[in-house]
Parts: C-alpha cells; structure tokens; sequence
C-alpha cells in the first residue's frame, strides 16, 4: 500500500480544529492539537478500529450520523463534523446535511442496555436516545439533530454489531 496523505478540517466541541494525517499501511503520523503522533491502525470492520497511541491500545467505533461522525473511543463518544471545503462550513452546522431522517448507529459491536427515546416522541440535538454497552462501558448515543422518533429498531438487552442501525430520528 502506498503513502496516503490527507488534511481535514474538524469540528470537535464546537471548535474547528486541523488535523494531518500521514498513513503507511497500518502506520500513521497524526498531528492534531499542535501534537505529532505515531499510530499503528488495525481495522476490525467497516466501523472499528484498534489503535496503539504512545503504547497504549484504544478501540474506536466510527459510525455516520447527519451531523457528521460519532466517534467512540474507549467508551467515551465524540460528535464530529468535518468542514466541507466546497461551502467553507462545518456539517454540524444543520445546513442541508441535517435535513432528512437520521439514523443513529451502534459504533461498536455491543448490546443495547436502555432505550430512552420512544417512536413519535420528540427529541433534541445531542439529547440521548440510547445506551449501548461495549466493553464494559456504557455508551449513551445522542440525537444528530432536533427532530422526531420515527423509528426504534432494537430492544433492551439486543446484541448489536458496528454500523447496525439503533433509532432513526426525522
């Protein structure tokens, strides 16, 4: 596999923030928050990876919402949104990308734990609408927008694998 190089704009807490990435098979060098680091990537299915960071291994769960990513790494979950360079504005910003139904999908294999949105209720940006465990930690999955229930497609004490569809919010 070849050299890849590549610069994403992202939103990450509300900032936008730069990050470089240089990849080499399952070797990367990440600059990210004005640090350079070495990362040895494993992909473990379309929607999970493991990752060795200054020696220390961390599982990361990677699942498209309309708000961009949710990222969960070691059972902490991160909304992020990459600037689309063609508008110059970030996808969380619920411009066209928001309009639509969103699905919001397990990130990791795990099983669903609490459901805490029901069909038809209504529900806002970041408001959480499920918990899944994965790893021994619990994950609780926010809205990617303000909007209405108009799906559940799993139940408390369901196993779930990465990517697998969970709610799907209007």
């Amino acid at each position: 596999m070849g050299q890849v190089e590549a610069t994403y704009e992202l939103v990450l807490d509300g900032r936008r923030r730069r990050l470089r990435l240089k990849r080499s098979g399952s070797r990367a060098r990440v600059e990210f928050g004005g640090k350079s680091l070495d990362v040895d990537v494993s992909q473990l299915s379309d929607a999970a990876f493991s990752l060795i960071l200054e020696g220390r291994s961390h599982d990361v769960g990677v699942s498209p919402n309309a708000g961009g990513f949710q990222v969960v790494v070691d059972g902490e979950s991160f909304q992020v949104g990459l600037v689309d360079p063609r508008r110059d504005s970030p996808s969380t910003s619920g411009t066209t990308r928001a309009a639509g139904p969103a699905a919001v999908s397990a990130p990791m294999p795990g099983k669903v734990v609490r459901i805490l949105a029901a069909e038809g209720e209504d529900v806002s940006q970041g408001q959480g609408l499920v918990v899944v465990e994965a790893m021994k930690m619990q994950n609780e999955l926010p809205s990617p927008k303000s909007g209405t229930i108009r799906a559940v497609r799993v139940a408390e004490g369901q196993a779930v694998n990465a990517g697998d569809p969970l709610v799907l919010v209007e």
